[in-house]
């Protein structure tokens, strides 16, 4: 390009920037911010009487509902309500992560339904009132860059709120993945730690990458404990590889039993004779089948307790079966964070799990 070209087009645009130049005009030569806000953050845009009615009954029911499972009731979504007028009033509200868009169609001067019609098109917004299954859209990057926007929409209210209960599963994964991001990048903030990574490797037999600030607790052959102390929480992990026999061990009742062995024999505290045991007595263990690195796995959320002390927290166990050599991998996340929330701890936990490789 030569300079007469370059200055040329520098000049056009300081003449779009200029006094007569149009609001759009300048959003369009301003480059767009890069979205913030904190883990599971969802800010909602919906008219003010939708909010306030079923459908937003509905949505703080499901998308509000707590965590599973937390000595303390944490939300599995911390939302926030916008109408469009508060998102004009303050641009900066739209800038965060994640967006979740509810239009009610048969609202009149819905201010929420013009922006989902102008977005998805004149055409599709048409089609919603011949298809009742066509309801939901995702786009990204709408005002800030690395943003999801989900819209939801139906042709009346009834028709909404059923959409917020049926799409949720759907929508939540969506969002719970835009986030993934954002927690590797807090949990493995400078790189995981390759000696402590390597460590696991040689005692127990995976690849598992572990994050800095990870110490050695206690290792013996076929088992590995790694701490990490900060002021706030202290993170646990115990890996251990056992002989596998039968699809029995995958029960319950003996996962419980396998946490509460090594609580007993690995986990003390100050006062003698004391040792973490399992609380399924005020909260239940809820339990789901996976699939982990390949591998068929149970997966068991609860509560942990210390035995002789006032002290407990939550924990995430795994059992996974090593096919090629029918044996398992347990692995026990538990969490110490008095006066804390939880829920993005358990989280950062989850995340470190999900690099193992057999």
């Amino acid at each position: 390009m030569t300079i007469r070209i370059y200055i040329s087009i520098l000049l056009a645009a300081l003449m779009l920037m200029g006094p007569g130049c149009t609001e759009e005009a300048r959003k369009r030569l301003e480059p767009n911010p890069v979205a913030i806000g904190t883990l599971n953050q969802l800010a909602v845009i919906a008219d003010q009487d939708v909010w306030d009615g079923p459908v937003g009954d509905s949505l703080r029911y499901y998308y509000g509902s707590a965590f599973p499972i937390l000595p303390t009731p944490e939300p599995l979504f911390d939302l926030k309500h916008f109408t469009p007028e508060d998102l004009s009033a303050e641009p900066t509200r739209r800038e965060l992560k994640a967006y979740l868009i509810l239009a009610n169609f048969a609202t009149e001067n819905s201010s929420t339904s013009d922006i989902v019609r102008k977005d998805i098109g004149a055409s599709k917004a048409q089609q919603v009132l011949n298809d009742p299954t066509y309801n939901v859209s995702v786009g990204k990057d709408k005002w800030a860059i690395d943003q999801i926007v989900v819209y939801l929409f139906a042709a009346d209210e009834a028709k909404l709120a059923d959409q917020v209960v049926e799409r949720f599963p759907t929508v939540a994964k969506v969002i719970q993945k835009k986030y993934e991001r954002q927690i590797d990048a807090t949990v493995y903030l400078g790189g995981p730690d390759n000696i402590m990574t390597n460590k696991v490797k040689e005692f127990v037999g995976v690849d598992l990458k572990i994050p800095r600030k990870f110490i050695v607790a206690l290792e013996q052959e076929n088992l590995i404990w790694l701490r990490s102390d900060r002021s706030e929480a202290i993170n646990n992990l115990i890996i251990s590889r056992l002989p596998y026999s039968s699809q029995d061990q995958f029960s319950l009742d003996n996962i419980i039993s396998l946490r509460n062995q090594f609580g007993k024999e690995l986990v003390s505290g100050a006062t003698d004779n004391s040792y973490m045991t399992t609380n399924d007595i005020d909260l239940p263990v809820v339990e789901q089948q996976i699939e982990l690195a390949e591998n068929y796995a149970v997966e068991a959320r609860g509560i942990w307790e210390m035995v002789g002390e006032f002290m407990g927290g939550p924990f995430l166990t795994y059992l996974i079966l090593d096919k090629a050599n029918s044996e398992l991998i347990f692995i026990d996340c538990f969490v110490l964070a008095p006066g804390k929330r939880k829920r993005n701890y358990m989280l950062q936990m989850e995340h470190i799990v999900s690099s193992l490789q057999l």
